[in-house]
């Protein structure tokens, strides 16, 4: 079974239309997490070279789009929590160019779900958040 999430979008991703034609999403199932940001980017990640999943902050001076890093690629259309995908041996990814990353940042609208659905692609079975006791 395949769930696609959708990329979250900001009123600034207006700004990048013409480039972000085409298929904008997410999709996990498998054993494959693909990624597609319309013509300037995407990536298929094998669920099996995923050492660490994640998430963070992405802030709004890091930039919207495709973006490039020291062996990271952002396919980002908003800013916010974003997904960390962490691996265990470089894949290439287009960004627009071929890149080779060991780390994949996406923006999608429920970044937990998103994260959950790796995880259980993987087999692993996340475990449930614990309340804490207040006295």
């Amino acid at each position: 079974m395949i769930t696609r999430f959708t990329l979250r979008r900001c009123w600034a991703t207006r700004l990048l239309w013409p480039m972000v034609r085409g298929e904008i999403a997410a999709e996990v199932g498998d054993g494959r997490v693909r990624i597609r940001l319309g013509l300037v980017g995407r990536a298929d990640i094998d669920v099996s070279k995923i050492a660490r999943l994640s998430r963070m902050h992405w802030p709004w001076w890091g930039g919207l789009g495709a973006r490039l890093g020291r062996q990271m690629v952002a396919y980002t259309l908003a800013w916010g929590d974003v997904a960390v995908i962490e691996l265990v041996e470089p894949i290439d990814a287009k960004a627009p160019m071929n890149w080779r990353a060991m780390r994949i940042i996406i923006a999608v609208d429920e970044v937990d779900g998103f994260l959950a659905a790796i995880a259980r692609e993987r087999g692993v079975v996340p475990e449930p958040l614990r309340a804490t006791a207040s006295r």
